[in-house]
């Protein structure tokens, strides 16, 4: 406790999908709900899901894909404690632009390179692995290379030690005014795929469900604020508080703004869970996990606040 304020702890990606939470925290949502949160940013997976599961953290904002590699054993890393994470609630699915160097045109031209990934197992390495696979591209055609965070992924792009990597959009506008090269096809691969969730230890989730439920409450009311329209004018100078990191100008803070509050946003009311879109995530990883393992329903991993 902290001025009588119960403390939660997250350890979370960031970018605009996590600007509800400084409107949270700055418009006292959060404390009128009695809590205290405690936001940093993951220089990567494997020290976001490892410090979850070793209760250096209270929650995390992650790639449900993670969730479910860690509770099957089948993560980035071995924690000194068993893992037992659920789903508490959704986030935002956030596509990741796959951006390539300048030199290459084309999916083809990934062959025989090394590639840009958080993790190599977990996240949205499937999903890549898959979307490579359907442009023809084998797993022995390509390397993927560990490197963390989107920051991290830029940067082994931008120096050369990769030819390509899944960045966020602020970093793949930047990349494409610098002359590198978009890489997209259709279908989008982002399309039916649950991305971002909530998640939390089963017991610790158990044992704090009056301070979740006021997590849920807050949080939310500051999703409604950053979707409404009348708040326009405030978004942007929200967003470059919100996300120092990537140093976002006027104009791009604008951009991203319009984007959140837009039809196609990435935020959407409520913060609901896609279970077709979980069940896709289940399936990639079911057929490329290991150690192999057999996944059953959505509902195992679910514990929706």
């Amino acid at each position: 406790m902290s001025d009588g304020l119960t403390e939660i702890s997250i350890c979370a990606f960031m970018g605009p999908e996590t600007s509800p939470i400084q409107r949270a925290q700055e418009a006292g949502y959060f404390a009128d709900e009695g809590l205290k949160i405690h936001c940093e940013a993951a220089p990567g997976s494997i020290h976001q899901m490892i410090g979850l599961i070793d209760g250096d953290y209270d929650m995390a904002m992650t790639a449900v894909d993670n969730v479910i590699a860690y509770d099957e054993n089948q993560g980035g890393a071995t924690p000194e404690n068993p893992a037992d994470l659920i789903v508490l609630l959704g986030c935002a699915t956030d596509p990741r632009p796959l951006i390539a160097r300048p030199e290459i045109s084309g999916f083809a031209g990934l062959r025989g390179t090394r590639i840009a990934v958080d993790a190599v197992n977990t996240g949205f390495s499937f999903l890549l692995r898959q979307w490579l696979e359907d442009q023809g591209l084998a797993l022995e055609d390509y390397q993927l290379i560990p490197v963390g965070a989107v920051k991290a992924r830029w940067d082994a792009v931008r120096s050369g030690d990769c030819a390509a990597g899944l960045l966020g959009k602020a970093d793949a506008a930047t990349a494409v005014l610098e002359g590198y090269t978009w890489l997209q096809s259709e279908p989008d691969p982002w399309d039916n795929y649950q991305g971002g969730v909530f998640t939390a230890d089963r017991t610790w989730a158990r044992q704090n469900r009056a301070a979740l439920l006021g997590f849920k409450r807050a949080l939310l009311k500051a999703v409604d604020w950053v979707l409404e329209p009348e708040n326009a004018d405030e978004l942007p100078d929200l967003l470059i508080r919100h996300l120092p990191h990537l140093s976002l100008s006027s104009t791009d803070a604008a951009k991203a703004a319009l984007e959140l509050q837009s039809p196609q946003s990435i935020l959407k009311p409520g913060l609901p869970i896609n279970q077709d879109g979980f069940r896709v995530v289940m399936e990639l990883r079911q057929k490329y996990g290991t150690p192999p393992v057999t996944l059953g329903s959505v509902d195992k991993y679910l514990d929706l606040i």
